[in-house]
This record gives structure tokens, C-alpha cells and sequence, in this order.
């Protein structure tokens, strides 16, 4: 008789157990809504967000940003919209094959030498700016600029230039050895 007795108090037991299992499983799961026509959705472990186009029996067409792209609907999950700020999003430049074979022509003939010597000070400055301009987008490291006699005018008008332009780090007097005073040493960065 014990033994029955300690028999229906276990199955009562249990049976009350997996009652409460049920209502705690019940009160876990949120309620899913279904993924339609216009949803805000990503792809399950992505971040991008994009929405739904059009809807089939196991997949659906999804718009990510500028691309369509076909997903099983199974591996898509409700996402927030993304927010839209004021800051102006920076985007990637697409180089034409052309502009690199013009930029890789223009830096095998690049020469790191400028000699603006005998040049009016008007002369000398475009070839200057133009020859700075053209190390730094080439991503030249060191020039030299031959402008003559340390104590001309061509030096500081260069020097002075030099000072404004943001790609340079430093400039200097060439060593004594090189040719001293008369040619600028200038370091970009």
C-alpha cells in the first residue's frame, strides 16, 4: 500500500512539474510576427539591413541597400530601421583602370628633381605647386627643388609656399656636399 502511495505522489508530481515547465515556456517564448511584404529584415548573425520585396514559399527577395539578393526566408529576422543621421556617409571612390594606368605612367616618370633656376618668381611658383602637388598625390616621400643661389628670392617664395601646403612635413638646406643653400630638401608625408 506504501508503495502505491509514493507511486500516484510521483506521478502527481510530476504531472504539476510539467505544468509549470509548460507556463514558464509559454511566458519565455515572445510572440513572433511573421515576416511579410515590407518588413525591415536582416539576415540571422548579419548587420545590414534591408527590406523585403517579394515573398515565395521558402524564399524571398531582399533589397540591401542598391542590391537584391534571394534569401531563405527562414534565415531572415526582424530588424530595427536603420537611423538617419546628418553626418554625410562616406563612400568608397570607384578609380577607373584608365585613371591607374595614367597614375602608375605618371609615377614611373615622376622624377623627385624640379629645377625652377632663371624662372621669374610667377614661373617658378606653378612648377613648384604643380610638382608638389603631383609628389603628394603620387605619394612621393622626398623631393628636392633646385631654385640657385641660397640668398635668391626664388628660395623664399618656395620656403614660404612650402609652409602652407598640409602634405609637407619638412623642409631644409640640401648638405653642404649636395649643393648646400641652393637646393630645398622636402620631406612629405
Amino acid at each position: 500500500m506504501q508503495r502505491l502511495r509514493e507511486k500516484q505522489q510521483r506521478k502527481e508530481n510530476n504531472k504539476k512539474n510539467k505544468q509549470n515547465k509548460e507556463t514558464e515556456q509559454k511566458v519565455i517564448k515572445p510572440k513572433v510576427r511573421p515576416i511579410e511584404v515590407g518588413s525591415t529584415v536582416r539576415i540571422k548573425g548579419q548587420t545590414t539591413v534591408g527590406k523585403v520585396l517579394e515573398m515565395g514559399a521558402k524564399s524571398s527577395i531582399v533589397m540591401f541597400g542598391m542590391i537584391k539578393t534571394n534569401v531563405k526566408t527562414e534565415n531572415l529576422e526582424h530588424a530595427l530601421e536603420p537611423v538617419k543621421s546628418d553626418k554625410p556617409i562616406a563612400k568608397s571612390t570607384f578609380v577607373s583602370s584608365e585613371t591607374q594606368d595614367r597614375i602608375y605612367e605618371k609615377k614611373l616618370n615622376f622624377k623627385q628633381d624640379i629645377d625652377v633656376r632663371g624662372m621669374r618668381g610667377d614661373e617658378a611658383m606653378n612648377a613648384v605647386t604643380y610638382f608638389i602637388d603631383d609628389a603628394v598625390l603620387l605619394g612621393i616621400r622626398r623631393v628636392r627643388i633646385l631654385h640657385g643661389t641660397g640668398t635668391g628670392i626664388l628660395r623664399t617664395l618656395i620656403r614660404d609656399y612650402l609652409s602652407t601646403v598640409p602634405g609637407v612635413a619638412h623642409f631644409q638646406d640640401e648638405h653642404v656636399q649636395f649643393g648646400g643653400a641652393g637646393i630645398t630638401v622636402v620631406d612629405l608625408e
